[in-house]
């Protein structure tokens, strides 16, 4: 847990030398470009899985990623790109994932149990399995036997494009492992990034699942008209529902004020940068759930998050009417501005 913010955050050094951690990134997003770009700073030996040729092909000759983020300069001679998963997992003592949930489960399938199990695995994905419902921690313990010591996270307030711009971010490493969560600090820490670290991996992991639920709520009142002065107190009962939902799933001491938390949440839901916002804004406008997801051409990893929610939640019964409420819209065809001002009446 981050009981201090001075205390817990890693201090930037200069390094003589770059750390000598074997990582692989699995991912050819925008995330994943940022953190490739982020871990360029400090490592030495980077390997990045893509699924297309033409960002090989782009990363090699010109340095950037043609399809994400194509303004950000990836030094071809400090990572080695490649198509080739398998390769690019054999050859690394640390991996990253930075799949979306939705594609994770298909693009782990070419792996046997046998070559993640004895990796460190860091989770970089904002989402839950909807083949399995399950936290990215929880599949890989399940399905790959990874022990619970072999895992972290990497998360907080920090969208791909300021990354890209430099601009400066804090993030959090979780791990019930500390050493491990001081490792994955080190890797993420550079001048424009500072990252503290947590035992709380799971909540954590779950918090950032539910802020894209809410984010996309946002997202829905925007495109309704609705102003900041309700957007305030709609956010202010998110964090109560959110709060309320972890703690009854993961009982511990924690700090829902924490930025891991928080400070995700309120990026995810005010930034001009967040595809949650964005799909929700679009659902609010009138278009369709169908037609919002070609528009954007990004994954929105609220939308898969509210099934999964619903789902869990009938093991739990927990009352998450803010949650309850964006599912419907999206999964069931109710109306949206009708429901919407349901759920802000409900808080008055």
């Amino acid at each position: 847990m981050t009981a201090n913010f001075e205390e817990n955050f890693t201090p930037l050094r200069r390094k003589k030398a770059r750390l000598r951690y074997r990582v692989a990134v699995i991912g050819g997003g925008s995330w994943a470009t940022a953190i490739v770009k982020i871990l360029s700073v400090n490592l030495e030996h980077i390997h990045w899985w893509v699924r297309e040729d033409e960002i090989v092909e782009g990363i090699n000759k010109y340095g950037h990623n043609p399809h994400y983020l194509s303004s950000t300069f990836i030094n071809p001679k400090d990572v080695k790109v490649s198509t080739n998963l398998k390769d690019i997992v054999n050859k690394a003592d640390y991996v990253i994932i930075v799949t979306p949930s939705a594609f994770l489960q298909k693009t782990l399938e070419p792996l046997k149990k046998s070559k993640l199990n004895k990796k460190k695995i860091i989770t970089a994905v904002k989402g839950i399995i909807p083949e399995t419902m399950q936290l990215i921690t929880e599949y890989l313990r399940t399905e790959f036997n990874v022990p619970v010591s072999n895992l972290a996270m990497i998360s907080g307030p920090s969208h791909a494009e300021e990354i890209a711009q430099e601009k400066f971010t804090f993030l959090t490493a979780a791990s019930v492992n500390q050493e491990f969560a001081e490792i994955v600090a080190k890797m993420f820490t550079n001048r424009y990034v500072r990252t503290s670290v947590s035992k709380d991996i799971m909540g954590a992991e779950m918090a950032v699942v539910m802020k894209n639920i809410y984010a996309l709520g946002a997202g829905i009142y925007s495109g309704l008209g609705y102003g900041d002065n309700f957007l305030a107190a709609y956010i202010a009962n998110s964090v109560k529902e959110m709060k309320h939902f972890v703690n009854e799933l993961y009982p511990g001491e924690r700090s829902l004020d924490d930025s891991v938390y928080l400070g995700d949440l309120l990026v995810t839901a005010y930034s001009r940068h967040s595809r949650n916002r964005m799909f929700g804004n679009m659902i609010g406008h009138g278009l369709s759930v169908r037609v919002a997801q070609l528009e954007m051409n990004m994954v929105a990893e609220g939308y898969f998050a509210c099934r999964c929610i619903h789902e869990m939640n009938k093991k739990y019964g927990s009352e998450i009417p803010i949650a309850e409420t964006i599912y419907g819209i999206l999964y069931e065809g109710n109306n949206v501005s009708s429901e919407m001002k349901r759920i802000a009446e409900y808080y008055l």
